[in-house]
């Protein structure tokens, strides 16, 4: 069976609805700075691995250096810059496992899994490897002296994790799988980076939770927040997706698996993101009442909320859902049409403007 036979017909309208948060946004005071320096830092790696500045450029103006600044708002000072170089890099890798030529190509896919693997594993990059991999390796490498041992190996892991989940996810669309909403999530919570990105925010908060760190109430909370991401994703890139011929979506997971139309599992989905966040908040308070005189991972639990309005934040503005000539105003809640969205791995004659 084609892995991608899943359609909705171009020119379908559904409606994206008004997503909340009562959590408060916060920035890094460094903001504007931290950008335009991880800007600098990863042109020349994008140059590179797209062939040319127009794509480069183009992945830059997605904004997604700028989630540093929102979802790790309280990054200390000394590792803020290697902190904020590191979100483009783990962009970029997510987008290197649904390049055209690799998607529905299993063997390619697993060699390309080995390649990352190797480098999470310490080993040296082979002679001629592709900008992203040296991309990825720098952006590790610039986070190493601020981090404990513990914190680098979790980073490290984290890495690991998020290359396992992608070769999983492409495997499990190639055979055109549905599952329960529940082993879905799973997955969809390691394809966010869940243990990476909390490890970073660790590093970010320069904290070593140690064994606290597996403690089942901060997995429960990370899962609710890694969750809440996924889920606020789907809602946002829906159009893209189908664009680029991933079919990996909470919403197309449900209209497959529990046969809903179209807007039923849209706002489905719009229930569960806010069903998550109520849903952290009371293991954040759980967390509180049982480490009350742990301040590290009181810490720890009230700054995973940023993940959520970090978030929110780039999911409603960034160029990369909403068409490559899109403004970077926030998207409102209203009516959107299935249609054709270039990406930085299309066809240059298809990019708009």
């Amino acid at each position: 069976m084609d892995p991608y036979d899943f359609t909705i017909p171009a020119g379908t309208v559904f409606r994206i609805p008004e997503i909340r948060t009562s959590l408060p946004v916060v920035r890094h005071p460094r903001c504007a700075e931290l950008d335009e320096r991880a800007h600098a830092f990863s042109r020349p790696y994008l140059v590179g691995y797209f062939g040319d500045e127009d794509r480069a450029d183009r992945f830059l103006d997605q904004g997604h250096a700028h989630y540093a600044c929102l979802g790790y708002p309280r990054t200390l000072d000394d590792r803020a810059q290697a902190l904020t170089d590191s979100i483009l890099p783990a962009t970029l890798l997510d987008d290197t496992f649904s390049k055209p030529g690799l998607q529905g190509d299993l063997a390619a896919l697993e060699e390309h899994h080995a390649r990352w693997s190797a480098l999470f594993a310490g080993e040296p990059l082979p002679p001629g490897a592709d900008p992203a991999y040296h991309f990825v390796h720098d952006s590790i490498e610039a986070c190493a002296p601020y981090a404990t041992p513990g914190v680098a190996r979790r980073l490290r892991e984290g890495w690991q994790d998020a290359a396992d989940a992608f070769l999983d996810e492409a495997v499990h669309r190639h055979h055109n799988r549905t599952t329960d909403l529940d082993t879905y999530a799973e997955r969809r919570v390691r394809v966010h980076f869940r243990k990476w990105a909390c490890a970073l925010l660790e590093f970010s908060l320069g904290i070593d939770l140690g064994p606290l760190a597996d403690h089942p109430l901060v997995r429960v909370a990370e899962h609710h927040v890694i969750w809440h991401l996924a889920l606020a994703n789907d809602c946002y890139s829906l159009v893209k997706e189908l664009s680029a011929h991933e079919a990996t979506n909470t919403i197309i997971e449900l209209m497959r698996h529990e046969g809903l139309n179209l807007q039923t599992a849209v706002d489905k989905v719009a229930g569960l993101v806010h069903q998550a966040e109520r849903e952290y908040l009371r293991v954040r308070e759980e967390i509180r009442s049982t480490f009350g005189d742990d301040a590290d991972i009181t810490r720890y639990a009230d700054a995973l909320g940023f993940f959520i309005t970090g978030n929110l934040h780039i999911m409603q503005t960034s160029s990369r859902y909403h068409g490559l000539d899109h403004d970077g105003s926030q998207v409102l809640p209203g009516p959107v049409a299935i249609t054709h969205i270039p990406t930085v791995h299309t066809a240059r004659e298809e990019f708009p403007g």
